[in-house]
Protein backbone atom coordinates (compact mmCIF):
# COMPACT_ATOMS: atom_id res chain seq x y z
CA UNK A 1 0.00 0.00 0.00
CA UNK A 2 1.44 3.35 -1.05
CA UNK A 3 2.15 5.96 1.57
CA UNK A 4 0.14 9.19 1.57
CA UNK A 5 2.01 12.15 0.12
CA UNK A 6 2.30 15.30 2.21
CA UNK A 7 1.08 18.58 0.70
CA UNK A 8 3.64 19.91 -1.75
CA UNK A 9 5.51 23.02 -0.64
CA UNK A 10 7.32 24.57 -3.59
CA UNK A 11 9.48 26.80 -1.39
CA UNK A 12 10.72 23.77 0.55
CA UNK A 13 11.27 21.87 -2.68
CA UNK A 14 13.39 24.69 -4.10
CA UNK A 15 15.45 24.81 -0.92
CA UNK A 16 15.85 21.03 -0.95
CA UNK A 17 17.05 21.20 -4.55
CA UNK A 18 19.63 23.82 -3.59
CA UNK A 19 20.90 21.61 -0.75
CA UNK A 20 21.15 18.65 -3.11
CA UNK A 21 22.85 20.54 -5.94
CA UNK A 22 25.43 22.66 -4.09
CA UNK A 23 25.00 22.56 -0.31
CA UNK A 24 28.15 24.47 0.60
CA UNK A 25 27.63 27.14 -2.05
CA UNK A 26 24.03 27.59 -0.89
CA UNK A 27 25.25 28.52 2.61
CA UNK A 28 28.11 30.67 1.34
CA UNK A 29 30.67 28.08 2.51
CA UNK A 30 29.84 29.29 6.03
CA UNK A 31 30.39 26.52 8.58
CA UNK A 32 28.55 28.30 11.41
CA UNK A 33 25.40 28.86 9.34
CA UNK A 34 25.39 25.23 8.25
CA UNK A 35 25.42 23.95 11.83
CA UNK A 36 23.00 26.54 13.26
CA UNK A 37 19.71 25.59 11.60
CA UNK A 38 16.50 24.80 13.47
CA UNK A 39 15.79 21.09 13.62
CA UNK A 40 12.16 21.37 12.50
CA UNK A 41 13.18 23.27 9.37
CA UNK A 42 16.02 20.86 8.62
CA UNK A 43 13.69 17.86 8.84
CA UNK A 44 11.13 19.56 6.59
CA UNK A 45 13.79 20.15 3.93
CA UNK A 46 15.06 16.60 4.35
CA UNK A 47 11.60 15.14 3.77
CA UNK A 48 11.09 17.29 0.68
CA UNK A 49 14.47 16.13 -0.65
CA UNK A 50 13.65 12.48 0.01
CA UNK A 51 10.50 12.72 -2.09
CA UNK A 52 12.27 14.57 -4.88
CA UNK A 53 15.06 12.01 -4.92
CA UNK A 54 12.62 9.09 -4.83
CA UNK A 55 10.65 10.46 -7.76
CA UNK A 56 13.84 11.01 -9.73
CA UNK A 57 16.00 8.04 -8.78
CA UNK A 58 13.43 5.24 -9.02
CA UNK A 59 13.53 5.63 -12.81
CA UNK A 60 17.34 5.75 -12.80
CA UNK A 61 18.45 3.11 -10.27
CA UNK A 62 17.03 -0.31 -10.97
CA UNK A 63 17.44 -1.90 -7.56
CA UNK A 64 15.71 1.07 -5.91
CA UNK A 65 12.78 0.69 -8.28
CA UNK A 66 12.52 -3.01 -7.38
CA UNK A 67 12.58 -2.24 -3.66
CA UNK A 68 10.06 0.60 -3.85
CA UNK A 69 7.69 -1.14 -6.27
CA UNK A 70 7.61 -4.33 -4.20
CA UNK A 71 6.43 -2.31 -1.18
CA UNK A 72 4.15 0.09 -3.05
CA UNK A 73 6.08 3.14 -1.89
CA UNK A 74 5.55 6.15 -4.15
CA UNK A 75 5.87 9.04 -1.69
CA UNK A 76 6.96 9.47 1.92
CA UNK A 77 4.79 11.23 4.47
CA UNK A 78 7.31 11.14 7.32
CA UNK A 79 11.07 10.86 7.68
CA UNK A 80 10.72 7.41 9.28
CA UNK A 81 8.74 6.18 6.25
CA UNK A 82 12.11 6.12 4.43
CA UNK A 83 13.33 3.16 6.53
CA UNK A 84 12.11 0.39 4.15
CA UNK A 85 14.16 1.99 1.35
CA UNK A 86 17.47 2.14 3.22
CA UNK A 87 19.90 -0.35 1.69
CA UNK A 88 22.38 -2.46 3.73
CA UNK A 89 26.02 -1.58 3.19
CA UNK A 90 26.87 -5.13 2.13
CA UNK A 91 24.75 -4.74 -1.00
CA UNK A 92 27.84 -3.22 -2.58
CA UNK A 93 29.68 -6.52 -2.29
CA UNK A 94 26.77 -8.71 -3.44
CA UNK A 95 28.37 -9.65 -6.77
CA UNK A 96 29.46 -13.29 -7.28
CA UNK A 97 33.13 -13.40 -6.23
CA UNK A 98 33.87 -15.78 -9.09
CA UNK A 99 33.40 -12.87 -11.53
CA UNK A 100 36.56 -11.25 -10.17
CA UNK A 101 38.51 -14.48 -10.13
CA UNK A 102 37.59 -15.10 -13.78
CA UNK A 103 37.92 -11.50 -14.92
CA UNK A 104 34.32 -11.17 -16.09
CA UNK A 105 34.22 -7.41 -15.96
CA UNK A 106 31.35 -7.10 -18.41
CA UNK A 107 29.09 -8.93 -15.97
CA UNK A 108 30.42 -6.79 -13.13
CA UNK A 109 29.41 -3.76 -15.19
CA UNK A 110 25.89 -5.19 -15.41
CA UNK A 111 25.79 -5.68 -11.64
CA UNK A 112 27.13 -2.18 -11.00
CA UNK A 113 24.70 -0.57 -13.45
CA UNK A 114 21.79 -1.66 -11.26
CA UNK A 115 23.11 0.42 -8.35
CA UNK A 116 23.80 3.76 -10.03
CA UNK A 117 22.23 6.30 -12.36
CA UNK A 118 25.51 6.54 -14.30
CA UNK A 119 25.24 3.45 -16.47
CA UNK A 120 28.62 1.74 -17.02
CA UNK A 121 27.01 -0.93 -19.20
CA UNK A 122 27.92 0.78 -22.46
CA UNK A 123 31.64 0.81 -21.65
CA UNK A 124 33.61 -1.83 -23.53
CA UNK A 125 35.71 -3.63 -20.92
CA UNK A 126 36.55 -6.68 -23.00
CA UNK A 127 40.26 -5.76 -23.04
CA UNK A 128 40.45 -5.29 -19.25
CA UNK A 129 42.67 -7.90 -17.62
CA UNK A 130 42.67 -6.69 -14.01
CA UNK A 131 40.51 -4.93 -11.47
CA UNK A 132 42.66 -1.82 -11.81
CA UNK A 133 42.30 -1.69 -15.59
CA UNK A 134 38.51 -2.14 -15.27
CA UNK A 135 38.14 0.67 -12.73
CA UNK A 136 40.39 3.01 -14.72
CA UNK A 137 38.31 2.36 -17.84
CA UNK A 138 35.14 3.31 -15.96
CA UNK A 139 36.79 6.41 -14.53
CA UNK A 140 37.96 7.53 -17.98
CA UNK A 141 34.68 6.95 -19.82
CA UNK A 142 31.92 7.68 -17.28
CA UNK A 143 31.21 10.18 -14.47
CA UNK A 144 32.08 7.36 -12.04
CA UNK A 145 35.17 6.93 -9.92
CA UNK A 146 34.21 3.61 -8.35
CA UNK A 147 35.35 3.31 -4.74
CA UNK A 148 36.61 0.01 -3.36
CA UNK A 149 37.00 -1.20 0.20
CA UNK A 150 39.96 -2.98 1.75
CA UNK A 151 37.95 -6.19 2.01
CA UNK A 152 38.50 -6.71 5.73
CA UNK A 153 35.78 -9.40 5.68
CA UNK A 154 37.31 -11.20 2.70
CA UNK A 155 35.28 -9.54 -0.05
CA UNK A 156 35.93 -6.10 -1.49
CA UNK A 157 32.98 -3.80 -2.06
CA UNK A 158 32.56 -1.69 -5.19
CA UNK A 159 30.64 1.49 -4.49
CA UNK A 160 29.65 3.49 -7.61
CA UNK A 161 30.79 6.86 -6.27
CA UNK A 162 31.03 9.63 -8.85
CA UNK A 163 33.64 12.32 -9.33
CA UNK A 164 31.03 14.85 -8.24
CA UNK A 165 30.47 12.89 -5.01
CA UNK A 166 34.17 13.08 -4.17
CA UNK A 167 34.07 16.82 -4.84
CA UNK A 168 31.30 17.28 -2.27
CA UNK A 169 33.26 15.19 0.26
CA UNK A 170 36.47 17.18 0.13
CA UNK A 171 34.70 20.55 0.03
CA UNK A 172 32.97 19.48 3.24
CA UNK A 173 36.34 18.89 4.84
CA UNK A 174 37.64 22.28 3.76
CA UNK A 175 34.56 24.18 4.98
CA UNK A 176 34.37 22.44 8.35
CA UNK A 177 38.07 22.20 9.16
CA UNK A 178 39.33 25.58 7.98
CA UNK A 179 36.77 27.58 10.00
CA UNK A 180 36.17 27.93 13.71
CA UNK A 181 32.52 27.44 14.62
CA UNK A 182 30.88 30.65 15.80
CA UNK A 183 32.88 32.95 13.53
CA UNK A 184 32.64 34.14 9.96
CA UNK A 185 35.07 32.62 7.44
CA UNK A 186 38.34 34.49 7.24
CA UNK A 187 39.80 35.61 3.91
CA UNK A 188 41.50 32.62 2.39
CA UNK A 189 39.75 29.93 4.45
CA UNK A 190 38.11 28.60 1.29
CA UNK A 191 40.08 30.15 -1.59
CA UNK A 192 43.74 30.04 -0.56
CA UNK A 193 45.93 27.20 -1.77
CA UNK A 194 47.35 25.38 1.24
CA UNK A 195 49.60 22.37 1.63
CA UNK A 196 47.94 18.97 2.01
CA UNK A 197 49.90 16.23 3.76
CA UNK A 198 48.46 12.76 3.19
CA UNK A 199 50.72 9.93 4.44
CA UNK A 200 49.09 7.49 2.02
CA UNK A 201 49.02 6.89 -1.75
CA UNK A 202 48.94 9.36 -4.65
CA UNK A 203 46.19 7.49 -6.47
CA UNK A 204 43.95 4.46 -6.18
CA UNK A 205 40.34 3.40 -5.88
CA UNK A 206 40.23 2.63 -2.15
CA UNK A 207 40.06 5.59 0.25
CA UNK A 208 43.81 5.30 0.91
CA UNK A 209 44.44 6.45 -2.67
CA UNK A 210 41.21 7.88 -4.04
CA UNK A 211 41.00 11.14 -2.07
CA UNK A 212 44.36 12.88 -2.80
CA UNK A 213 43.52 14.01 -6.35
CA UNK A 214 40.32 15.63 -5.05
CA UNK A 215 42.10 17.08 -2.03
CA UNK A 216 44.54 18.65 -4.49
CA UNK A 217 41.65 20.61 -6.03
CA UNK A 218 39.88 21.68 -2.81
CA UNK A 219 42.91 22.43 -0.63
CA UNK A 220 45.83 22.92 -3.04
CA UNK A 221 43.71 24.63 -5.73
CA UNK A 222 45.21 22.41 -8.40
CA UNK A 223 48.84 23.04 -7.41
CA UNK A 224 50.42 19.60 -7.56
CA UNK A 225 53.47 20.86 -5.67
CA UNK A 226 51.31 21.49 -2.61
CA UNK A 227 50.00 17.91 -2.47
CA UNK A 228 52.36 15.70 -0.46
CA UNK A 229 51.82 11.93 -0.26
CA UNK A 230 53.98 9.27 1.35
CA UNK A 231 53.72 6.93 -1.63
CA UNK A 232 53.90 8.70 -4.99
CA UNK A 233 52.24 5.84 -6.83
CA UNK A 234 48.89 4.11 -7.09
CA UNK A 235 47.75 1.46 -4.62
CA UNK A 236 46.64 -1.61 -6.55
CA UNK A 237 43.04 -2.76 -6.13
CA UNK A 238 44.11 -6.16 -7.44
CA UNK A 239 46.62 -6.58 -4.63
CA UNK A 240 44.09 -5.37 -2.07
CA UNK A 241 41.61 -7.96 -3.32
CA UNK A 242 44.29 -10.66 -3.20
CA UNK A 243 45.05 -9.70 0.40
CA UNK A 244 41.34 -9.96 1.23
CA UNK A 245 41.13 -13.43 -0.31
CA UNK A 246 44.24 -14.55 1.58
CA UNK A 247 42.77 -13.32 4.87
CA UNK A 248 39.53 -15.15 4.18
CA UNK A 249 41.34 -18.38 3.33
CA UNK A 250 43.51 -18.14 6.44
CA UNK A 251 40.43 -17.58 8.59
CA UNK A 252 38.98 -20.81 7.20
CA UNK A 253 42.14 -22.67 8.13
CA UNK A 254 43.67 -23.15 4.68
CA UNK A 255 45.68 -20.23 3.36
CA UNK A 256 46.77 -22.24 0.33
CA UNK A 257 43.29 -22.41 -1.24
CA UNK A 258 42.68 -18.99 -2.77
CA UNK A 259 40.53 -18.45 -5.84
CA UNK A 260 42.45 -15.80 -7.77
CA UNK A 261 44.21 -15.54 -11.16
CA UNK A 262 47.67 -17.20 -11.10
CA UNK A 263 49.32 -13.98 -12.30
CA UNK A 264 47.89 -12.17 -9.30
CA UNK A 265 48.85 -14.90 -6.85
CA UNK A 266 52.41 -14.51 -8.08
CA UNK A 267 52.37 -10.93 -6.76
CA UNK A 268 51.72 -12.00 -3.16
CA UNK A 269 55.28 -11.27 -2.05
CA UNK A 270 55.08 -7.80 -3.63
CA UNK A 271 52.07 -6.93 -1.48
CA UNK A 272 53.53 -8.36 1.70
CA UNK A 273 56.78 -6.43 1.19
CA UNK A 274 54.98 -3.15 0.53
CA UNK A 275 52.86 -3.54 3.67
CA UNK A 276 55.87 -4.42 5.81
CA UNK A 277 57.79 -1.37 4.60
CA UNK A 278 54.87 1.09 4.82
CA UNK A 279 55.17 2.18 8.50
CA UNK A 280 58.83 3.15 8.18
CA UNK A 281 58.20 5.01 4.93
CA UNK A 282 55.28 6.91 6.45
CA UNK A 283 57.37 7.88 9.45
CA UNK A 284 60.19 9.15 7.24
CA UNK A 285 57.68 11.06 5.14
CA UNK A 286 56.15 12.90 8.11
CA UNK A 287 59.59 13.78 9.42
CA UNK A 288 60.47 15.27 6.00
CA UNK A 289 57.24 17.28 6.00
CA UNK A 290 57.96 18.64 9.49
CA UNK A 291 61.19 20.18 8.18
CA UNK A 292 60.06 21.10 4.69
CA UNK A 293 56.78 22.79 5.65
CA UNK A 294 57.81 24.55 8.86
CA UNK A 295 55.75 27.72 9.23
CA UNK A 296 53.33 26.78 6.42
CA UNK A 297 49.57 26.32 6.72
CA UNK A 298 48.95 22.60 6.40
CA UNK A 299 46.01 20.22 6.18
CA UNK A 300 47.06 16.71 7.25
CA UNK A 301 44.72 13.74 6.92
CA UNK A 302 45.38 10.14 7.92
CA UNK A 303 44.51 7.41 10.42
CA UNK A 304 44.82 8.20 14.13
CA UNK A 305 46.93 5.11 14.87
CA UNK A 306 49.41 6.00 12.15
CA UNK A 307 49.74 9.60 13.36
CA UNK A 308 50.21 8.31 16.91
CA UNK A 309 53.06 5.99 15.93
CA UNK A 310 54.83 8.78 14.03
CA UNK A 311 54.31 11.32 16.85
CA UNK A 312 55.52 8.93 19.54
CA UNK A 313 58.70 8.18 17.59
CA UNK A 314 59.28 11.84 16.82
CA UNK A 315 58.97 12.90 20.45
CA UNK A 316 61.39 10.16 21.46
CA UNK A 317 63.89 11.65 18.99
CA UNK A 318 63.27 15.20 20.20
CA UNK A 319 61.50 16.26 16.99
CA UNK A 320 58.46 18.55 16.97
CA UNK A 321 56.50 20.09 14.11
CA UNK A 322 56.11 23.85 13.76
CA UNK A 323 53.39 24.33 11.15
CA UNK A 324 51.40 27.58 10.98
CA UNK A 325 48.91 27.99 13.89
CA UNK A 326 45.86 27.69 11.59
CA UNK A 327 46.94 24.28 10.32
CA UNK A 328 44.64 21.30 10.81
CA UNK A 329 45.26 17.61 11.41
CA UNK A 330 42.37 15.19 11.03
CA UNK A 331 42.62 11.59 12.19
CA UNK A 332 40.06 8.87 11.85
CA UNK A 333 39.51 5.15 11.53
CA UNK A 334 41.47 2.68 9.48
CA UNK A 335 42.35 0.13 12.16
CA UNK A 336 39.13 -1.74 12.81
CA UNK A 337 39.17 -3.70 16.02
CA UNK A 338 42.41 -2.05 17.20
CA UNK A 339 41.87 0.03 20.38
CA UNK A 340 43.28 3.55 20.38
CA UNK A 341 45.93 4.41 23.00
CA UNK A 342 44.65 6.41 25.96
CA UNK A 343 47.26 9.13 25.43
CA UNK A 344 46.66 9.33 21.68
CA UNK A 345 45.54 12.97 21.50
CA UNK A 346 48.16 14.15 23.99
CA UNK A 347 51.00 12.54 22.03
CA UNK A 348 49.77 13.65 18.59
CA UNK A 349 49.14 17.24 19.69
CA UNK A 350 52.47 17.34 21.49
CA UNK A 351 54.32 16.37 18.32
CA UNK A 352 52.34 18.40 15.78
CA UNK A 353 51.90 21.45 18.01
CA UNK A 354 48.08 21.61 17.93
CA UNK A 355 45.85 22.47 20.89
CA UNK A 356 43.48 19.65 20.00
CA UNK A 357 43.23 16.92 17.42
CA UNK A 358 40.34 16.90 14.96
CA UNK A 359 38.61 13.65 14.19
CA UNK A 360 36.09 12.81 11.51
CA UNK A 361 33.45 10.12 11.14
CA UNK A 362 32.51 9.02 7.67
CA UNK A 363 32.52 6.17 5.20
CA UNK A 364 33.02 5.47 1.52
CA UNK A 365 29.27 5.19 0.92
CA UNK A 366 28.56 8.75 2.10
CA UNK A 367 29.62 12.15 0.80
CA UNK A 368 29.70 13.84 4.20
CA UNK A 369 32.21 13.70 7.03
CA UNK A 370 30.99 14.50 10.54
CA UNK A 371 33.57 16.46 12.51
CA UNK A 372 34.15 15.93 16.24
CA UNK A 373 33.47 19.03 18.33
CA UNK A 374 35.23 20.01 21.55
CA UNK A 375 32.47 18.24 23.52
CA UNK A 376 33.30 14.90 21.86
CA UNK A 377 30.28 14.65 19.57
CA UNK A 378 30.26 14.08 15.80
CA UNK A 379 27.98 16.69 14.22
CA UNK A 380 26.14 15.48 11.14
CA UNK A 381 25.60 17.90 8.26
CA UNK A 382 21.96 18.97 7.77
CA UNK A 383 21.63 17.36 4.34
CA UNK A 384 22.24 13.96 5.92
CA UNK A 385 19.31 12.38 7.77
CA UNK A 386 20.33 10.24 10.73
CA UNK A 387 18.47 7.05 11.64
CA UNK A 388 19.02 4.66 14.53
CA UNK A 389 17.56 1.25 13.81
CA UNK A 390 16.53 -1.48 16.22
CA UNK A 391 19.02 -4.33 15.87
CA UNK A 392 16.32 -6.99 15.68
CA UNK A 393 13.56 -5.42 13.62
CA UNK A 394 15.42 -2.80 11.61
CA UNK A 395 12.71 -0.27 12.51
CA UNK A 396 13.67 3.33 13.38
CA UNK A 397 14.04 4.15 17.06
CA UNK A 398 12.28 7.30 18.35
CA UNK A 399 13.91 10.60 17.48
CA UNK A 400 13.69 11.69 21.10
CA UNK A 401 15.60 11.07 24.31
CA UNK A 402 18.90 9.19 24.40
CA UNK A 403 18.88 6.31 21.93
CA UNK A 404 21.46 3.70 20.94
CA UNK A 405 20.95 1.78 17.72
CA UNK A 406 22.36 0.76 14.36
CA UNK A 407 23.33 3.84 12.36
CA UNK A 408 21.65 4.46 9.04
CA UNK A 409 21.69 7.57 6.88
CA UNK A 410 20.07 9.23 3.90
CA UNK A 411 22.49 11.55 2.11
CA UNK A 412 20.54 13.79 -0.26
CA UNK A 413 23.72 15.03 -1.98
CA UNK A 414 24.51 11.65 -3.55
CA UNK A 415 25.00 12.21 -7.27
CA UNK A 416 25.42 8.59 -8.34
CA UNK A 417 23.50 6.32 -5.99
CA UNK A 418 20.26 6.37 -4.03
CA UNK A 419 21.81 7.74 -0.83
CA UNK A 420 20.02 5.54 1.72
CA UNK A 421 22.42 3.35 3.69
CA UNK A 422 22.28 0.96 6.66
CA UNK A 423 25.72 0.69 8.29
CA UNK A 424 27.45 -1.76 10.58
CA UNK A 425 27.95 0.88 13.29
CA UNK A 426 26.20 1.22 16.65
CA UNK A 427 25.74 4.88 17.63
CA UNK A 428 24.23 6.87 20.50
CA UNK A 429 22.34 10.13 20.00
CA UNK A 430 20.89 12.51 22.57
CA UNK A 431 18.04 14.00 20.57
CA UNK A 432 16.84 16.45 23.23
CA UNK A 433 19.91 17.98 24.88
CA UNK A 434 21.68 20.70 22.86
CA UNK A 435 25.41 20.20 22.49
CA UNK A 436 27.53 22.49 24.62
CA UNK A 437 29.54 23.55 21.57
CA UNK A 438 26.60 25.57 20.26
CA UNK A 439 25.96 23.60 17.09
CA UNK A 440 22.30 22.69 16.57
CA UNK A 441 22.98 19.81 14.16
CA UNK A 442 22.27 16.20 15.15
CA UNK A 443 25.30 14.77 16.93
CA UNK A 444 26.61 11.25 17.51
CA UNK A 445 28.47 10.35 20.68
CA UNK A 446 32.19 9.86 20.17
CA UNK A 447 32.08 6.20 21.16
CA UNK A 448 30.99 4.26 18.08
CA UNK A 449 31.02 0.46 18.12
CA UNK A 450 30.83 -2.16 15.39
CA UNK A 451 27.68 -4.28 15.60
CA UNK A 452 29.65 -7.33 14.49
CA UNK A 453 31.98 -7.01 17.49
CA UNK A 454 28.99 -7.03 19.82
CA UNK A 455 27.52 -10.09 18.11
CA UNK A 456 30.56 -12.34 18.13
CA UNK A 457 31.89 -11.39 14.70
CA UNK A 458 28.66 -11.74 12.73
CA UNK A 459 26.41 -8.92 11.62
CA UNK A 460 23.11 -10.03 10.20
CA UNK A 461 21.43 -6.80 9.16
CA UNK A 462 17.70 -6.62 9.83
CA UNK A 463 16.09 -4.16 7.43
CA UNK A 464 12.72 -2.46 7.70
CA UNK A 465 11.81 -3.56 4.18
CA UNK A 466 9.55 -6.59 3.86
CA UNK A 467 11.47 -9.88 3.49
CA UNK A 468 9.88 -10.48 0.10
CA UNK A 469 10.89 -7.04 -1.18
CA UNK A 470 14.44 -7.55 0.07
CA UNK A 471 14.68 -10.96 -1.56
CA UNK A 472 13.34 -9.71 -4.89
CA UNK A 473 15.77 -6.78 -4.95
CA UNK A 474 18.80 -8.95 -4.13
CA UNK A 475 17.78 -11.67 -6.60
CA UNK A 476 17.49 -9.03 -9.31
CA UNK A 477 20.82 -7.48 -8.38
CA UNK A 478 22.78 -10.73 -8.36
CA UNK A 479 20.96 -12.48 -11.20
CA UNK A 480 23.74 -12.13 -13.76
Amino acid sequence: MATTAPPRDTALEREAQAWMDDPYGHFGHHNTRIHSLERAHVEAVQLAAMNQRLEERRSQIQVLAKLADAQGIDRLDTIDAMAPLLMPHDIYKSYPVSLLAKGRFGQLNTWLSRLTRHDPGSVDVSACDSIDSWLVKLREETPLDVATSSGSTGTCSFFPKSKADYGVSVMGLRVQLAQAFGADPRPGDIDDAIHAVVPLYRDGHASTGAFPKYIREAFCKGDDAKLHTAFDFKISSDLMWLAARLRAAAAQGDGSRVEAPPALLARRAEWETSQAEAPARQMAFIQRMVTQLAGERVFAMGTSNMFYAVAQKGLEQGIRASFAPDSVLMGGGGAKGVPLPEDLEEVICGFFGFERMTSGYGMTEMNSFSILCEHDRYHVLPWVTVYQLDLDSGRPLPRAGVQTGRAAFFDMTQDSTWGGLVTGDLVTVDWDTPCGCGRSSVALDKKIARVSELQGGDDKISCAATPQAQAEAIDFLTGL
